[in-house]
């Protein structure tokens, strides 16, 4: 790809550029310095760098803030600019407002096993149900099967169990392994 060159200009022919008018100090006077050009990487970069500035500032104060349920934290970071400079011989003002706002939600992880066992299954103690005291109340199927296990591999593994009709109680101990229970209501820990 080639560029092309530029065009051939008439060498007695002399270029000028339009002047600003007379009588406004520092510009368009002859020998006098002209005024700064505002460009436009100015009227977007300042504030951008204002509200980066204020985002490290916010962060670095712990700038952000919880709700009460502790399930989403936001954080708002404000940046606003204003440039009043002369254009032409009046002043003009500019003002940019950026606003970033960023959400994260967290959900809380859970405090220990539960306090209590669903359903059917098989839980291990001291992750998925704490050791104590179960109550259950009567069964809809009409039995329910719980059980005390040492493992998992077995009739071997079984500690203690019952079939009951009825209102069912339990007491699962820190050194047990697992509770199976099957056909039972839920289980209450007291």
């Amino acid at each position: 790809m080639s560029i092309p060159p530029p065009p051939a200009q008439d060498p007695h022919v002399q270029a000028t550029a339009p002047q600003p008018p007379y009588g406004v100090p520092g510009v368009g006077a002859p020998g006098a310095p002209s005024a700064p050009k505002k460009s436009r990487k100015h009227l977007i970069g300042y504030p951008l760098v204002a509200l980066i500035a204020l985002g490290m500032g916010a962060a670095s104060r712990g700038g952000s803030t919880t709700t009460a349920a502790g399930g989403a934290a936001t954080t708002t970071v404000t940046a606003t600019t204003t440039e009043t400079a002369p254009a032409g011989g009046s002043e003009s003002t500019v003002t940019e407002t950026e606003t970033a706002t960023e959400t994260t939600t967290v959900t809380p992880k859970p405090t220990g096993a539960p306090s209590s066992v669903p359903g059917d299954g098989i839980y291990e103690v001291g992750r998925d149900i704490k050791a104590g005291t179960y109550s259950s109340a009567k069964p809809d199927s009409g039995n329910c099967y719980w059980a005390r296990l040492s493992g998992t591999d077995g009739l071997t593994d079984i500690l203690a169990n019952n079939n009951s009709s009825g209102q069912s109680l339990v007491t699962i101990k820190a050194t047990d392994k697992f509770f199976e229970t099957n056909g039972c209501s839920e289980w209450f820990r007291r």
